[in-house]
């Protein structure tokens, strides 16, 4: 562990890392506080939350054309200083609360998490090329552990900016700064992260489907379909964990002699330290697990947190339940990225990742909110069941690929 600290290319990431990971969920914490300032703020706020994720759809054409970047660094620390200029823009015009303004600046935040995908796709290319396959999944679990850890003080500092100024340009402006920050830190460490791909002639997207399908099975050992729909089913039970506990805790936490917000920040510290010890932890038990294997395991302690919820309703099984899961899911998503960029050429990385990445994206959401919806229309037992047989599907249908191996 400490010698990957000492990786000068991954201290130039994280630290980039560090400061754009902030100044996006700051941002995303005062756009929904905007939002909800107009007229109609459910219809405002609906807008703001499908605008927020519809960039990621985007990811397979944002990775195509990293692909396509040959100097992937110099592109890498412009996308940085582009974003901070979208956001100062973005603060010169956000407090005129009119509905153009409003239009003009969720296109502007848009624009800039186009550009973060697209950054995000040269930063996974960096590492492929400059850290050895043996210790990506570990600088990929740091990385992610980085984004879970300062996510959470983006959001607080938006909050507190709001509640003492309401000053919506200041947001802006020091949002603008935190990505001016991710682009000097990348600039001081730029011999660090220079990496060159020779320019190749793209194949055909008929043609990079069966080069993925091909990446993915000897990724995964799985076949390339089963491997998207599984992931996605997956995701949608991990997505939707966060907020079913929100709704479950209204009721559920007097009955555990908490206060709500008392059991939500449990539960956030939980999940937060669990992800993060599965992400920078090495040399585990898990770590010796297959691809199949741990996201069986994954599945099983994912679909134990509703089980609990349904059947034995306890307060510290859910936390030691839901820290399980999390600390599976710190671990398997590192692993998935650092599989593919071992099993996929350099030209094709990020058109690769960004292909997963936009089929999960697409379909997640939508099935969380499906689960979110049927806790709230049809109950939460009724919920907890189906995200519990959902659970013991995705589990049979690893074990059936298995056996069809």
């Amino acid at each position: 562990m400490l010698t990957t600290l000492k990786n000068h290319t991954l201290q130039t990431l994280a630290s980039a890392n560090c400061f754009a990971t902030v100044g996006m969920s700051l941002f995303n914490i005062i756009l929904l506080t905007y939002a909800k300032g107009f007229v109609q703020p459910k219809l405002f706020v609906s807008i703001v939350s499908i605008a927020t994720v519809s960039p990621y759809a985007l990811n397979v054409v944002m990775g195509n054309l990293a692909d396509r970047t040959t100097a992937k660094a110099p592109w890498l620390i412009g996308s940085k200083f582009a974003q901070a200029l979208v956001y100062f823009g973005l603060s010169l015009i956000i407090n005129q609360q009119t509905v153009v303004t409003f239009a003009i600046v969720v296109t502007l935040n848009v624009i800039a998490t186009l550009l973060g995908n697209y950054g995000s796709s040269l930063f996974n290319v960096i590492i492929q090329n400059r850290i050895s396959a043996t210790d990506r999944q570990q600088v990929f679990g740091f990385n992610q552990s980085v984004g879970t850890i300062m996510a959470p003080v983006g959001q607080s500092v938006g909050v507190l900016i709001i509640a003492a100024t309401h000053n919506y340009a200041l947001a802006g402006v020091i949002n603008g700064c935190s990505f001016l920050a991710a682009a000097i830190s990348l600039l001081i460490g730029y011999r660090t992260i220079i990496t060159i791909v020779p320019a190749t002639t793209q194949p055909s997207l008929a043609t990079i489907w069966q080069l993925a399908k091909g990446a993915l099975q000897r990724a995964t050992q799985l076949p390339a379909t089963s491997f998207l729909v599984i992931i996605m089913l997956l995701n949608i039970l991990a997505m939707s964990i966060d907020t079913v506990l929100n709704l479950y805790f209204i009721t559920a936490a007097p009955k555990f002699g908490l206060h709500y917000a008392t059991a939500i920040l449990i539960t956030n510290l939980i999940f937060m330290t669990g992800s993060v010890l599965g992400g920078i932890s090495s040399h585990t038990w898990l770590d010796h697990f297959s691809f199949r294997q741990l996201t069986l395991l994954t599945t099983v302690t994912i679909g134990a947190v509703y089980l609990v919820l349904l059947s034995l309703p306890n307060f510290l099984l859910i936390m030691l339940t839901l820290f399980g899961s999390a600390f599976c899911t710190g671990k398997l998503d590192p692993k998935i990225i650092a599989l593919l960029t071992t099993n996929v050429a350099p030209n094709l990385t990020g058109t690769v990742l960004g292909l997963v990445s936009t089929t999960v994206t697409i379909a997640a959401p939508v099935g969380s909110i499906g689960l979110v919806l049927g806790y709230t229309l049809i109950g939460a037992q009724a919920a907890f069941i189906i995200a519990v047989c959902l659970a013991l599907a995705i589990s049979l249908w690893l074990c059936l690929t298995r056996a069809l191996a």
